[in-house]
């Protein structure tokens, strides 16, 4: 049997690099398509960069042609922050980037097996809308910003893609991602209460309500299961999660604390804190049917998990100064 030859956008943000570290660990060849390498993977025998930006459709196209993967894994985009600040900027990368690579993979007729694309919740519209069984794929889309429209827009050309080639094609919506190297984004605040946590440090959340939570490294998995494991056609797939309110995830926070011997500082909701306008409660019943090894941490044992690997984080600090 062949190794999988994986191409993975985005392979040095947080989903990326769970990714890469899991299909490494799998024995697949990974090809990490981005501006940067992180220097850790220098010494990799399984990991090779590729220098590229995604609003460079000839750099695409020769990455895919010199690299033929037999996988794509496409986790590069601005996230929500930075479409907001740079919306010409955020078109490029989330719409045009992903429509250079589909378009690549059509004309250089590469052998894929899967394309792996990730979508968002962001394409979903207020928690009113869906019914009390959860919000399931089919239901209507109603984005509430720029890059929820994206996302829709890079879910239509995951469609087409897999009708005009035939290659199995997935798109993988998440929500609110939490844990080790979630750094960036509108609710990278939870990860930034642990860090808090772990740091001994005052934090207010700056949103409230109910979000639905995925464990960094299960994020990375899940992409890694949707690439690698059987399926074959089209399908939109929530990631596997939980939906917890926010004041429940800092009670979670504050009890695992407890249980490590620290002080917990203060970390509250800020007073002008707004309604968190992602959805939640997604239904991921048919998930967890067609990818049966897709993983799903309790939200008690994930940030039982982040706060461990923050504390080590800061003992390291403590010891390099």
């Amino acid at each position: 049997m062949n190794r999988p030859r994986v191409f993975v956008t985005g392979s040095t943000g947080c989903i990326g690099n769970h990714a890469v570290n899991l299909l490494m660990a799998e024995g697949a060849e990974v090809y990490g398509f981005s501006r940067t390498t992180s220097p850790e993977r220098q010494t990799c025998d399984d990991y090779h960069h590729v220098s590229g930006d995604l609003t460079d459709a000839d750099a695409i196209r020769k990455a895919l042609d010199e690299t033929q993967p037999t996988h794509i894994i496409h986790l590069g985009a601005l996230q929500t922050p930075d479409c907001r600040d740079y919306p010409m900027l955020g078109l490029e990368v989330n719409v045009l980037g992903t429509g250079f690579l589909f378009r690549a993979c059509q004309e250089l007729k590469l052998s894929l097996e899967r394309f792996v694309f990730a979508s968002s919740s962001a394409v979903n519209g207020p928690r009113s809308l869906y019914g009390s069984k959860g919000v399931h794929t089919d239901d209507p889309i109603q984005p509430f910003n720029l890059y929820g429209y994206w996302k829709v827009a890079g879910e239509g050309m995951a469609r087409a893609f897999h009708q005009a080639t035939g290659v199995s094609t997935v798109s993988l919506r998440l929500a609110t991602t939490y844990g080790p190297g979630r750094d960036r984004g509108f609710t990278a605040a939870m990860t930034t209460a642990i860090k808090a946590v772990a740091w001994q440090k005052d934090f207010q959340v700056p949103y409230r309500g109910r979000e639905n939570y995925h464990f960094s490294l299960d994020v990375g998995a899940g992409f890694v299961r949707a690439a690698l494991d059987p399926f074959v056609g089209y399908g939109t797939f929530n990631l596997l999660g939980e939906t917890h309110r926010v004041e429940d995830f800092m009670k979670i926070l504050e009890d695992q604390a407890k249980n490590f011997g620290i002080f917990s500082h203060s970390i509250t909701i800020a007073d002008d804190a707004e309604e968190s306008p992602f959805i939640y409660d997604l239904n991921d019943e048919l998930t967890g049917k067609t990818f049966p090894r897709m993983p799903r941490t309790p939200l008690k044992i994930g940030i039982e998990k982040s706060l461990n690997y923050f504390l080590s984080d800061c003992q390291g600090i403590k010891n390099d100064v």
